[in-house]
């Protein structure tokens, strides 16, 4: 089974989306890492950000995704880039670089490839109406800018409140305007606001959706 969380940046796709993996006994990926590994290489190799030398790396670079024992793992070209994908300098420049037509199609490829006939649930921007639109469940989480940017300013201590909050206006404006696979809810997915609800409140809306005996 493919359970879908799709929504904006702050919105609780990956802390829920982890939860919920793992009270399924599910693998979970986050899509957005593997555009930040590929945006890492970018700036580790010195590219020149503009679309012709971008796509040019594309065949060049090597991801591996890996969900081992409840914990995320990227790597580029062979090496550990986890907690590196991370850093501010490619948060300034992965949306830029992911909304490229050739690095959108050639991502999706790789996620397609990660989760092909196994249980996950996939958490990004466009997974239930682009990547896995076939997903047996489709969420699509949604919470105003101002809850968004305290939930993020909570894990980037490195970042002002108001830094962040326009941060995500630019995201949110890239994201829900770009030609190919713009942010939107999937057809038929449940919509969640995560406003005043906890984690645990999200996930049982989720496990809920899935029609089984995993609710608590």
């Amino acid at each position: 089974m493919i359970i879908t969380i799709d929504g904006a940046a702050g919105t609780g796709k990956t802390t829920v989306g982890i939860l919920t993996a793992n009270r399924l006994n599910f693998s979970f990926l986050d899509t957005g890492k593997i555009y930040r590994a590929f945006t890492l290489k970018l700036i580790k190799d010195s590219i020149q950000l503009n679309e012709e030398e971008i796509i040019k790396n594309l065949d060049k670079t090597e991801i591996h995704y890996l969900y081992d024992n409840q914990k995320e793992f990227v790597f580029l070209d062979k090496i550990d880039v986890t907690n590196e994908i991370l850093s501010k300098e490619v948060e300034k420049s992965v949306s830029l670089i992911s909304k490229i037509p050739e690095v959108r199609n050639k991502m999706t490829e790789l996620q397609r490839s990660i989760v092909n006939n196994k249980n996950f649930v996939v958490a990004g921007r466009d997974i239930g109406t682009v990547v896995l639109p076939e997903a047996e469940v489709k969420i699509f989480l949604i919470a105003s800018i101002e809850e968004r940017a305290k939930r993020r300013l909570a894990e980037r201590k490195d970042q002002t409140y108001l830094d962040i909050i326009e941060s995500m206006k630019n995201r949110d404006n890239i994201d829900s305007t770009r030609k190919i696979a713009p942010l939107k809810a999937p057809e038929n997915s449940l919509i969640i606001d995560t406003e005043g609800l906890n984690i645990i409140e999200v996930s049982n809306k989720i496990i809920k959706e899935t029609d089984n005996e995993y609710s608590i």
